[in-house]
Order: structure tokens, then sequence, then C-alpha cells
């Protein structure tokens, strides 16, 4: 059966290294300073609930798309700071620009995103600036396990959207899981409902894999296809 969004909050040791490996591994994905898993998710608090599955790229399959070399090409002048992360009034400004060009519900501050401003972060937390001489552009958050990468959130200025920078924080987190030695890079969910999150597909839809919730096991994407996921969902509330 398909369940409901459960929680698991950090102990003193936090949600670091083979730790954070193994909760990715069953489905768990990070909300603020928590863990969470969930089969279902929301555009709008007035929409009804999407089918959600979870991805990851085995990172020692991917052979890039076309679209992938394409994205690098056209942002190969950009640069590209990778360092442990942090919210200052840059990337406050930015994500503000950011959230007004978005049509679909999110945090409108940054910090309510990421971190709980009580407590210290249980993660290993990194991020990704991308600078067009000097100007900040777009950023993306991931959390660093020992074998494993989440990416946690990407956002860019909208004057450059055209350059897909969303996709290419995609590629530098894969560039850098792969210089770390990583075997996964945990990307999200996709729904069954909606094409909105399936640019998560791009870098290499052959080393997709994707999370059987009632199974508990990732399997190749291909095996199913967002059809053969569909009807998963309808056996799955059904059985």
């Amino acid at each position: 059966m398909f369940s409901l969004p459960t929680y698991i909050s950090a102990d003193q040791t936090g949600f670091k290294g083979k730790v954070l490996d193994a909760f990715l591994q069953i489905g768990y994905y990070r909300m603020q300073h928590q863990l969470f898993t969930t089969n279902y998710t929301q555009f709008h608090t007035e929409s009804y609930a999407l089918p959600v599955f979870w991805l990851r790229l085995d990172l020692k399959k991917v052979k890039e798309s076309s679209t992938a070399r394409k994205i690098r090409k056209k942002c190969k002048g950009l640069q590209v700071i990778v360092k442990p992360a942090e919210i200052n009034e840059e990337v406050r400004e930015l994500y503000a620009l950011y959230w007004e060009y978005i049509n679909f519900i999110t945090s409108d501050k940054c910090e309510e995103y990421l971190h709980e401003e009580s407590s210290q972060n249980p993660f290993d937390s990194w991020m990704i600036e991308l600078r067009d001489h000097g100007r900040l552009v777009a950023v993306g958050y991931f959390d660093k396990g020992e074998n494993s990468i989440a990416g946690i959130l990407n956002f860019f200025h909208p004057e450059y959207h055209a350059y897909s920078l969303g996709k290419y924080l995609i590629l530098q987190k894969l560039d850098h899981a792969v210089a770390n030695g990583c075997r996964y890079y945990y990307t999200g969910y996709l729904s069954t409902a909606t094409e909105k999150f399936d640019y998560k597909l791009f870098p290499d839809i052959d080393a997709v894999e994707v999370f059987l919730p009632i199974e508990k096991v990732w399997v190749p994407f291909n095996n199913y296809g967002k059809e053969g996921l569909e009807d998963y969902v309808v056996r799955g509330i059904m059985g």
C-alpha cells in the first residue's frame, strides 16, 4: 500500500556519512533538518495529490545525453565554485528573484527551505555557485554522504533562463560526486501525473533508477517508464 509522509529527526550524530547513505537507500529525503519519505506531492495547497517516485543516478553507468553535452557547452563560460553551504544576502536576493519567477508552491525564503534557525544543521551540506563575470546567477545545494550525494535545491536568476542553469547545476553536482568517488546521486522525485519533474531524467535515462515503495527496492527506470509506474500506482492503491 502507498503511505502518508513519515519523518525522522536526527540524534546528536546527525545525518552524515554512512547514515545518510542508509536512509537515502530506503527512500528517505531531506526536508529542512529532518528526513522524510512520501508517495505523494502537491503543487498548491488547493491541488489534488500527485503520486511520486524517488530517483537516483547510478554514477558508474552515466553516459551523458546530447542534451547534457549541449548544456555544458552553453554554460562553459560560467565560473563554478563548490564550497560548504551558507546563506548570505547575495544568495537571499537571488532566491527572492527566483521565487517571484516560478509558478509552483515552495518556501518564500531560502532559509525556510533549508534550515531551522533554532538547531544545528545535522547534514554535511555543500553548495555550488555559478557566476557570470562575478555576478551570482545560480546556486545549488546538496548533502554529502560517504558513497552518495542528495541534491536538495537549485535556483537561478530568471534572466538566465535560456541557459538551463538548473540542469547545469545537476551536472555540476554529478561531477562533484564522481570526483569524490560516490556511487549514487539522489536527484529527488518524479511524478507519473505531470512532466514537471521529468528534467531529472536528462543526464542519462539509462543510468536512472527508481525506488519501488512496496518492494522497497531500486530498479532501472527503463524497466517501467512512466506508464509502467502509473500502473504500479493503481495496483499499489488497490492492492
